[in-house]
């Protein structure tokens, strides 16, 4: 998934020459919490505020007084994941997206990016999780998937998360809310069933 698919289309700018006060306005009243400081004479990107910086300011203050000039950005084809680690990083909560023109396009913030991971785990459509640990060789992950097929049943989503040595955790959304049949199987091949845990799967 990349970064246009899930970012703010809809730009809030500022002007640099523009009062804390107006900023807060500006905020408050679109319910956002980060503003792209833009040129007035090019519209490229030159700082960003946000609520967080500008709530115990002087009113009167400008936006360029107090404004962040070292911004991070991302560019619309960059994969989400990588923006994520880049916020992370860095310690902030938002990256403005800029074109291959230095144009501002559009604004991913932390918000964003929660509700992508509840979009790529399904947690947010009727689904059970299912945990195993097994192996890291090849093949494993095509054995677990190949006994959920067994079963008719639809995986809404999977990730593999390294585990202790020469292991790997596979986590998956099963598209039923009864997967006991399923862990069972798992469970009689030889796998550890991280979750549900034993007294669910009584």
């Amino acid at each position: 998934m990349r970064v246009e698919e899930v970012m703010q289309k809809n730009i809030i700018p500022i002007d640099p020459s523009d009062t804390v006060q107006n900023a807060m306005k500006l905020m408050n009243g679109n319910r956002v919490r980060h503003l792209p400081v833009l040129d007035p004479q090019t519209s490229e990107l030159i700082g960003i505020v946000s609520n967080r910086d500008l709530r115990e300011l002087d009113n009167d203050k400008t936006i360029q007084s107090v404004m962040i000039d070292n911004v991070h950005t991302a560019f619309p084809g960059d994969f989400v994941e990588e923006a994520a680690y880049m916020m992370l990083e860095n310690r902030i909560h938002c990256l403005p997206v800029v074109s291959n023109t230095e144009k501002v396009i559009g604004i991913l913030t932390d918000t964003d990016l929660l509700q992508t991971l509840v979009r790529l785990t399904g947690s947010d459509r009727p689904s059970s999780r299912v945990e195993v640990e097994v192996p890291d060789e090849s093949g494993q992950l095509a054995a677990v998937t190949a006994t959920a097929k067994q079963y008719s049943l639809n995986i809404q989503s999977i990730f593999v998360i390294p585990s202790a040595q020469n292991r790997m955790r596979i986590v998956m959304r099963i598209q039923t809310m009864n997967p006991q049949a399923f862990v069972k199987a798992l469970k009689h091949q030889g796998y550890d069933i991280i979750w549900p845990e034993e007294p669910e799967m009584k």
